[in-house]
């Protein structure tokens, strides 16, 4: 089994695969088995989620998978309501399916605010605003106010407490005004700072005005908030033009709250709309002003007809994650964001698929690469049969969006996008190309100025901050 990373640094993550009844998953350099936790399957496969560690730069990690030395005991589930990590220790709020508390261990402060209305990642329903016309369906200052009422989630139940080889996830349900079943999967980590939250919706289809949030309430009574986009970050109460909309903002990966040594950080990964402060309720205020320390990502409305389903039904999963510091940079989180909506792939490899080494058995490296030639790229004799980077990027502040062939067929392109840090040269090294040269391009691959290059697999350009760097590379002909 190989997974593959193609983000430009070495990162763990979550991968899913699925294993006969009898299997199990070996991490190829150190030979032990990978804990994984058993997630459903059939009768003679197993569907699993284990932690793959140190995948290396755009690269890959080899696993192997054998049969199982022996079989671990499935983990009992318990019937609690907390949760506990070495970073945090979480109350759950079963009558809400989402959490009552969050103590941030390492700040030793409570992360949730006890004053909100609302729970935190609790599902909340909202009606009102079919009364034409309002405020809610058009810009108005003269139209009424919608009459919105906000219908909290309700009836919920603990499922289930498992300890996983990660951590420990709590699995809970809950019910709300058309809304038969919110299942809430809320899990923390041994080895991260975060907490993950995925939520199943089942929703019935209603034509009636309606809106879906979850709400993230943070303890914060001064919040500054902040988030992504493209390729920058939004202050919203100091960065609006005169006349921009100040109900809802669309976020990159994430949007944070800042106050008093406290950073809260939430990355709605499906759902890219978000309120501050408050639900939408059609006030069209002229300016951000003071609010609340709640972020509520906005997961669904009906309330405007142009291009827009007159009713959402069905089942719906939004991903979140949450993490939280004394304080953080816009490039940490941003490369969180890229590592949490760009997951770990991974490819089982079956005997049809594998071609015959020349070099027999052994695929250690030692033996596949000549020790005379140090200059060479890595890989030039053949790839690593555990682990291999194919490209090195020497600023962990830059972000390889995209390497691709180039449009016009001639080279490859690869294109960088950096997080925020200072104008600055960066060195980009190719462990298995010879390059022959390098230009810089515009966005579209017009246009040509020589890069710097350093010997025939590595070359240096100039990146400005929060710019986007398009560069053409050519091959060495062999």
């Amino acid at each position: 089994m190989i997974v593959f990373n193609s983000l430009n640094w070495t990162r763990s993550g979550a991968v899913f695969a699925d294993l006969g009844k009898d299997e199990e998953i070996v991490d190829t350099l150190t030979n032990q088995p990978a804990p994984f936790e058993v997630l459903g399957g059939g009768s003679n496969f197993n569907h699993v989620r284990f932690a793959a560690r140190d995948v290396p730069a755009v690269g890959y990690k080899v696993y192997a998978v054998r049969h199982a030395q022996k079989t671990a005991a499935p983990p009992e589930p318990e019937q609690k309501t907390t949760l506990e990590s070495p970073y945090y220790k979480v109350q759950l709020d079963p009558e809400t399916g989402a959490i009552r508390g969050i103590y941030d261990k390492q700040l030793q402060r409570e992360l949730v605010s006890q004053e909100s209305p609302y729970r935190f990642g609790e599902y909340l329903y909202v009606t009102g605003g079919d009364k034409s016309p309002n405020t809610i369906l058009s810009y108005s200052h003269v139209y009424p106010k919608a009459e919105l009422e906000i219908h909290p989630a309700h009836n919920g139940r603990v499922l289930s407490v498992v300890r996983t080889p990660d951590g420990e996830v709590a699995r809970m349900e809950s019910e709300d005004l058309n809304t038969p079943s919110i299942k809430a999967e809320i899990r923390l980590f041994d080895r991260e700072k975060k907490i993950e939250f995925v939520e199943d919706v089942d929703k019935k289809q209603v034509e009636s005005k309606e809106a879906v949030y979850f709400a993230f309430p943070f303890a914060v009574s001064q919040p500054e908030f902040h988030y992504e986009i493209q390729n920058g970050v939004v202050d919203p109460a100091k960065d609006m033009y005169p006349g921009a909309g100040h109900e809802w903002f669309t976020v990159q990966h994430w949007v944070s709250v800042a106050q008093e040594g406290l950073s809260g950080t939430v990355f709605p990964l499906d759902a890219p709309l978000v309120t501050l402060g408050d639900i939408n309720r059609g006030e069209w205020p002229e300016t951000f002003g003071q609010r609340a320390g709640t972020i509520l990502s906005y997961a669904m409305n009906n309330y405007w007809d142009t291009n827009y389903r007159a009713g959402q039904g069905g089942h719906f999963r939004f991903h979140y994650f949450v993490t939280s510091a004394a304080s953080m940079s816009a490039a940490e989180l941003s490369r969180m964001g890229w590592e949490e909506i760009t997951p770990l792939e991974a490819d089982a490899v079956t005997t049809q698929d594998k071609a015959i080494s020349d070099s027999g058995s052994d695929t250690h490296k030692d033996a596949l690469r000549p020790s005379a030639v140090p200059e060479a790229p890595a890989c030039a004799q053949g790839l690593d049969g555990k682990q291999e980077s194919f490209l090195d990027i020497k600023d962990a502040n830059v972000l390889l969006e995209t390497w691709k062939p180039a449009e016009d067929g001639n080279g490859t392109i690869l294109r960088f996008l950096d997080f925020g840090g200072a104008e600055r040269a960066v060195t980009v090294r190719f462990t298995c190309l010879h390059l022959d040269h390098a230009w810089q391009t515009d966005a579209v691959e017009r246009g040509q100025t020589a890069v710097s290059m350093d010997g025939d697999h590595q070359f240096h350009f100039t990146i400005h901050p929060h710019e986007i760097v398009t560069i053409r590379a050519m091959e060495a002909r062999q």
